[in-house]
């Protein structure tokens, strides 16, 4: 993903400068919010919902400031392909890694220069008919129209390839692919290495994480704030597609999935208030019964945005005390206890009343008492209070 002019074009050679040398430029206002926002996504990987967007958003951002017709994003992330772009085809990106990348000459330069910064001249200078001459050139970047371009490249730790950025354009020798842009990729750099740097962290760390909850025997599933499913591990696969009735399971996750989205719109400008909030909730079908509990997973853990982590454990069939336990421990009736039984089973109160035959009215009333005997608050907590500690 280099650069090039068609060998009929020829653009008049810049006045000498050093290699190291940064010119500068006036910036305008516009430039100025262009910059800020650049420098914004740069180091905000974290900020977006993984590295593929990341990746695409720093590309649009800075290619706008650079007046590129498109751009690509080489960096090694697990689970990631290695050249994103989303201007090109993939197929385009996979000739590309698959041939043009060992025989691409601005590659070879940048490595035998070490340049972070890079574009046409600071590469190829009076070597530019050997690069029109070239294969990368004929049979890979003419076709797709990439006649000149520029980018940042900067060694990552712990990969065997660098990242670089690539920007493009459509026509040779433009003024922004110039000592303009040199200027300003320049300026970006520093931002550049950090947020490569923390991308390369936080992915690391989200794949260790996930190999992590995949060895667990209790099941757990990742959600997004929209309620989709990030990661779900074999054990939580597992119980709900063993369950004969799993829908009962599913409502139940819905629920408590989106009551934690409510709270998220309730508190959006303190997030963080929320990370020790918890829902726990009992299901009970024909064949076993489960303590179903969610909670937040900040993107400390993720480095995304926040998370809701799901838990599910089959709970121990022996584990409920008996009538006459619950009755001397509680104080509860005949028909409170039959009441608080269905409730630790995830009746509502217009199902309680339903079996038990009794009126909707009577049935508040005695899931009132109950909740006070109990000492509990809703019917999510009266599972665990019937079941022996």
């Amino acid at each position: 993903m280099t650069h090039g002019v068609t060998s009929g074009l020829t653009t008049p050679e810049p006045r000498k400068r050093r290699v190291d040398e940064v010119p500068n430029f006036p910036l305008t206002s516009r430039d100025h919010e262009a910059l800020r926002a650049a420098f914004a996504v740069l180091l905000s990987p974290l900020d977006s919902v993984d590295a593929e967007t990341w990746r695409g958003e720093v590309g649009h951002t800075i290619g706008e400031l650079l007046g590129a017709d498109r751009s690509a994003f080489k960096l090694e992330i697990p689970g990631a392909p290695v050249l994103y772009s989303e201007d090109y085809s993939q197929s385009t990106l996979d000739d590309y890694m698959s041939h043009y990348h060992t025989v691409d000459l601005g590659r070879l330069r940048r490595e035998e220069l070490g340049l972070e910064v890079w574009n046409r001249w600071r590469l190829h200078g009076s070597k530019l008919r050997q690069f029109w001459e070239s294969e990368i050139h004929q049979d890979f970047l003419a076709p797709n129209k990439i006649f000149d371009s520029m980018g940042l490249t900067i060694n990552v730790r712990g990969a065997s390839k660098p990242a670089t950025l690539f920007f493009h354009k459509e026509k040779p020798g433009t003024p922004q692919f110039g000592e303009r842009g040199v200027a300003i990729l320049s300026l970006l750099l520093p931002a550049f290495k950090a947020g490569v740097r923390d991308a390369m962290r936080y992915s690391r760390q989200r794949d260790s994480l996930a190999t992590h909850l995949d060895s667990l025997t209790e099941g757990i599933r990742i959600c997004d704030l929209k309620g989709d499913t990030v990661h779900q591990n074999p054990a939580f696969t597992a119980a709900t597609t063993g369950d004969p009735h799993p829908e009962k399971l599913e409502r139940v996750i819905f629920d408590i999935v989106h009551e934690l989205v409510g709270l998220t719109r309730q508190q959006s400008s303190a997030l963080h208030a929320l990370a020790g909030h918890r829902l726990v909730h009992e299901v009970h079908s024909s064949t076993a019964s489960y303590e179903v509990r969610g909670s937040f997973l900040g993107r400390e853990l993720l480095g995304a945005e926040l998370r809701i982590v799901i838990s599910l454990q089959r709970l121990a069939p022996s584990t409920t005390l008996s009538d006459k336990s619950l009755q001397e421990r509680f104080g509860l009736t005949s028909r409170e206890l039959e009441v608080a039984r269905r409730l630790a089973q995830g009746e509502s109160t217009k199902e309680v009343a339903q079996s038990c035959g009794i009126s909707l009215h009577t049935a508040r009333r005695h899931t009132e008492k109950v909740f006070a005997k109990l000492g509990v608050r809703n019917r999510s907590q009266v599972g665990p209070k019937l079941r022996a500690t």
